[in-house]
């Protein structure tokens, strides 16, 4: 690839879900709606996307930023996701964030002592995934923080010898659409234009409450329904979402 060309990913999930061709090489004047152009620079790789009407550019970044500093001061007792997950003062759960997104959440239980895998997949999203966990790694923040995240591009669910690895099972599927778009920040609009919406939400939720698992916690806006309505066993509740936690009854024997 010569130093200024770019490697072109068409914006379309069916295309995506078959790990495109990425040998295809255009110039940033030939995107337009239809498509997505990746850019390797010097900071790590971005996508870029039109919105309304002009160029935006996503990239995701765990060294620096509000993610990097919660993750060097995150506590059970400062990380409402802490409570929501189980920790405990001698307990740190194995879980799979199922739905890895932008890796924050993730990013996070790790730092607070977590085995962690991730699963992604949306192959535009996991490979901007995969180049910040890359920087991360080589990183001195990775040197002082000193936590293994797995990352993993797959669809939803895993087979199910591997679910059971896991004391818990993390939902974060794409929050509902706002009333007033101006609400929600450009990165979550870049984010939305190239996945689309969660809409098996509810079946994930299902799937994951049958694989066993003992633990399934889901992330939702304030007021936003219950997925599959399915009340939770309990609800913790931050600023602007909650946790809705439901401790499974069928984990402590599996499925048949």
């Amino acid at each position: 690839m010569t130093e200024n060309s770019v490697i072109i990913l068409a914006a379309d999930n069916a295309i995506l879900s078959k790990r495109l061709k990425l040998e295809a090489v255009l110039p940033l004047s030939q995107l337009d709606q239809s498509n997505a152009i990746f850019e390797q620079t010097a900071q790590g790789l971005k996508l870029h996307l039109m919105l309304d009407s002009e160029i935006q550019q996503l990239m995701f970044d765990l060294v620096q930023g509000e993610v990097a500093s919660r993750a060097i001061k995150a506590s059970k007792s400062n990380e409402t996701i802490a409570k929501a997950i189980g920790c405990k003062p001698h307990f740190r759960p194995r879980l799979l964030d199922a739905t890895a997104g932008m890796g924050r959440d993730a990013f996070i239980m790790a730092a607070l002592g977590c085995q962690v895998v991730m699963q992604e997949r949306n192959l535009a999203i996991f490979l901007l995934l995969q180049d910040a966990l890359a920087r991360f790694n080589q990183s001195s923040l990775a040197t002082s923080l000193k936590f293994p995240i797995e990352l993993l591009f797959q669809d939803f669910f895993p087979r199910q010898q591997a679910v059971h690895k896991f004391d818990l099972i993390y939902l974060d599927p794409m929050f509902p659409e706002r009333k007033k778009s101006a609400l929600v920040k450009k990165e979550m609009r870049l984010f939305k234009r190239l996945v689309g919406d969660d809409d098996d939400a509810d079946e994930l939720l299902l799937k994951s409450l049958a694989s066993g698992v003992k633990r399934v916690v889901v992330k939702r806006p304030k007021g936003a329904p219950c997925l599959a309505d399915k009340k939770p066993s309990h609800e913790i509740k931050a600023k602007k979402f909650r946790y809705d936690v439901y401790l499974n009854e069928l984990g402590s024997i599996g499925l048949k």
